[in-house]
């Protein structure tokens, strides 16, 4: 069956649901829309079901009856989006009325969702910001959100500072806290972690929004993590509802997406694939496979390479791959190269070429994690005078940008090249053991996946501290490529 004969086909299985009037019509054939758009999801049927939900909202704008956010929330998945039963929770003086233009700012997400049309997701978005809808907040966070997703970060930055400029825009605290995310999210992504923690921890003090108390912490802990502040990031995701059902879906992927990164940087690599996987079962579930909304798969294809799981590995790095492409945005293919480099032994001149694309896009995190790897790349090809020179430039950004974290790692690794390499003095079980210690196993988890006793890891342990030059399990972290 081909492909449009399979959306028709798709269209004639969801059908339509009767244009609504009064406002149980309204509410009814938007809960009709919401449940049919949940079915598809599982069988990878999104097509016609998110035109059905576009059509119903249409319907719904048109009709004589004022509509809220919450009326509109799980028909198209959106990190920040409000729970269904918000619903009578206004805060004082707090707008009510939703433009017609939401539409287009849902439809905007939807495509971004799907990874398709990259153009006219910007141009739907711009064209709703050219409205006065840009106002409303929902509209207005829809938009924005799109345009970052299609890589468009300084647009994204300069309508966040419109908006900040505009006299009333932040009358309510629901969009001056949406306008506070939207701000420190766009900073994160243009390579400011500092800017973005500020904003969110003066948010979170003063009391932030209902709708957006997760998705602060989420955003928070991940630019906590690129701080070097791991304890406190910890302790932020601690306090909030990453395993619960208390969030909607959008902000527990974010919870999930940013204790794995966590993990990941913490060295509990089992655990960050974890997570990491978590956000892609929710993702699929809504239909959404655009590594541009949250790259999940090269994230998880990283951890199942460190535990040796190479097939897992190389599936998941593929699939991003071709995702990325077809999307088109710049930083989505970098991110997907760079593990696409790393888990298929692509060498140095992979990893150079990953790193190319990510100067590009000005992806300040994303260039440094392919960086330091390029170094170690080029240290196990013998060029450890460019090695070196990579390794400089990586701390120099990371210090002049804020992020501690790779400044840290990337001062250590210059410190072990400057020493004898003891990698090579490694017997072959003492770096399997190495690597799954380094991924955040206990030698008793170790001992059973090798089928050793415990007692032969902790000697073997020993061994590989001392030929390292390091004092412990700790120090490993500081080595991220597999120790071959």
């Amino acid at each position: 069956m081909g492909h449009a004969e399979g959306l028709d086909r798709d269209r004639t299985d969801f059908g339509s649901i009767q244009p609504p009037t009064g406002a149980g019509e309204v509410r009814q054939a938007l809960d009709q829309a919401r449940a049919r758009r949940t079915a598809p999801a599982r069988q990878g049927r999104w097509s016609g079901a998110d035109e059905l939900v576009t059509r119903t909202v249409a319907d719904a704008l048109a009709a004589p009856v004022t509509l809220r956010g919450p009326d509109l929330t799980d028909l198209v998945y959106l990190p920040g989006a409000p729970r269904p039963d918000a619903v009578g929770k206004r805060t004082s003086g707090e707008r009510c009325a939703i433009p017609p233009q939401r539409r287009d700012a849902m439809r905007a997400v939807q495509l971004a969702n799907q990874g398709v049309m990259r153009e006219e997701v910007v141009r739907l978005a711009r064209q709703v910001l050219a409205s006065p809808a840009w106002r409303d907040a929902g509209t207005f966070w829809h938009a924005v959100v799109a345009l970052i997703y299609a890589d468009e970060l300084d647009e994204a930055h300069e309508q966040c500072e419109r908006a900040l400029r505009t006299t009333g825009w932040t009358v309510t605290p629901r969009h001056r806290d949406a306008l506070t995310l939207l701000r420190a999210r766009v900073a994160w992504l243009r390579g400011a972690p500092g800017t973005a923690a500020d904003l969110l921890a003066d948010a979170v003090e003063r009391g932030v929004h209902p709708q957006f108390g997760g998705l602060a912490a989420a955003w928070w802990a991940a630019a906590l993590v690129d701080l070097g502040e791991l304890d406190r990031a910890h302790g932020l995701l601690m306090e909030s509802d990453v395993d619960g059902e208390r969030a909607g879906a959008g902000t527990r992927v974010e919870l999930l997406a940013a204790r794995g990164g966590l993990h990941f940087a913490a060295g509990r690599v089992e655990l960050a694939g974890e997570d990491f996987r978590a956000c892609g079962r929710i993702l699929l579930e809504w239909g959404v496979v655009n590594p541009a909304v949250l790259p999940w798969r090269s994230r998880a294809a990283l951890c199942a390479h460190l535990l040796g799981h190479k097939t897992v590995a190389d599936a998941l790095a593929r699939k991003e791959l071709v995702a990325a492409n077809r999307w088109g945005g710049e930083r989505a293919i970098g991110v997907a190269m760079h593990a696409v480099a790393l888990v298929l032994s692509g060498g140095a001149e992979a990893l150079r070429e990953a790193e190319a694309v990510l100067e590009r896009t000005g992806a300040t995190g994303d260039l440094l994690r392919a960086r330091y790897d390029l170094a170690w790349a080029l240290d196990a090809e013998k060029e450890n005078r460019s090695a070196r020179r990579v390794l400089e430039r990586t701390r120099d950004l990371a210090r002049r940008a804020g992020y501690r974290l790779w400044a840290e790692r990337a001062e250590a690794a210059l410190a072990r090249m400057a020493r004898p390499d003891g990698v090579d003095l490694l017997t072959p079980q003492e770096r399997r053991i190495a690597e799954l210690a380094r991924a955040g196993l206990s030698n008793g988890q170790i001992a059973r996946e090798l089928s050793l006793t415990k007692r032969t890891v902790e000697f073997h342990l020993t061994g590989v501290y001392r030929k390292l030059g390091i004092a412990g399990r700790r120090d490993l972290r500081t080595i991220l490529n597999p120790l071959r």
